[in-house]
């Protein structure tokens, strides 16, 4: 399938030329706001969500506004560019609060979207990141997701969305077959995870940024502190199948993606790029232009 990314480097605004696309698909993706929003209906993260707000939100948002006011403004940002899907790239939320919840869902009402979860978006702070937690926090993100958290997909003028939840940094067998499946309908397809997928060409910013490899497939640079520290154990084999999809699917043509808080592009292999975003809690938004190809 012929496609030609025609400005990856740019961080807010990229065109892609895709054969087999109806028409013009326009995408915009948001991730990690990390809105701390909370009330009585949560005590405990009631409680810290003021105390996130005021040590490191507040300090890294444009003109130090409330992480909902930025959130709100991305939205709006969105409305006017009128793009025909937006793709939330996980920790929308930083934890999965009753209050959030209702406030995202009234957010998005009437819009088309995906949402894959993030780390943040469905673990307390006070709780363990695992595949146990989180699967006991699922039932919450049902009414977002449409379904089933882990996997979604999404068809908007010939291109295909497909949503995968990698927030413990590995996807299950079942995961990879639904993958495989939406591939097979050959469809132009645009990937969209919460944590990036490993491309040598981004590790060396990733190391510098957190000092270990979080991303999702990688092997070397671990420590046995920071593998205790992310709760990242060895690659399992739906992970390794999952990889294996993308780096040999030919009607791939990208990867969206966050989790490392700074904008990047990489080529994942030959006419197939991942797309990192900016976190939008610096007000960070990204506009991806498919156009059909010729």
């Amino acid at each position: 399938m012929r496609c030609l990314h025609l400005n990856p480097d740019h961080s807010g605004a990229n065109e892609i030329l895709v054969e087999g696309l109806e028409r013009e698909v326009v995408i915009a993706q948001l991730s990690d706001t990390h809105l701390p929003a909370a009330d009585a209906r949560d005590p405990h993260p009631a409680r810290q969500a003021a105390a996130y707000y005021q040590s490191y939100f507040r300090e890294r948002t444009p003109g130090q506004a409330p992480v909902g006011e930025v959130f709100a403004g991305l939205l709006e940002k969105a409305r006017e560019k009128q793009p025909d899907a937006l793709a939330l790239t996980g920790d929308i939320l930083h934890f999965p609060s009753v209050a959030g919840l209702e406030w995202l869902c009234q957010s998005l009402a009437g819009r088309t979207y995906l949402y894959t979860l993030g780390n943040h978006d469905w673990s307390f702070p006070y709780l363990p990141w695992t595949a146990a937690v989180r699967q006991g926090h699922y039932p919450r993100f049902f009414g977002l997701a449409k379904g089933d958290p882990a996997c979604q997909a999404l068809r908007v003028g010939g291109l295909r969305l497909v949503a995968l939840d990698n927030s413990v940094y590995q996807v299950s067998q079942a995961q990879a077959e639904f993958l495989r499946g939406q591939l097979a309908w050959g469809d132009p397809c645009l990937l969209l995870v919460h944590i990036p997928l490993q491309i040598l060409s981004l590790m060396p910013a990733v190391m510098a940024r957190w000092n270990a490899p979080i991303v999702m497939g990688a092997e070397e640079g671990w420590t046995a502190e920071a593998r205790a520290k992310w709760r990242v154990g060895e690659v399992e084999e739906g992970t390794r199948a999952c990889l294996e999809l993308v780096r040999g699917a030919e009607n791939l043509v990208g990867v969206l993606c966050g989790h490392v808080h700074f904008p990047r592009a990489d080529e994942l292999r030959p006419n197939c790029f991942q797309y990192v975003a900016r976190p939008g809690f610096e007000g960070g938004f990204r506009l991806l232009t498919f156009k059909p190809y010729g």
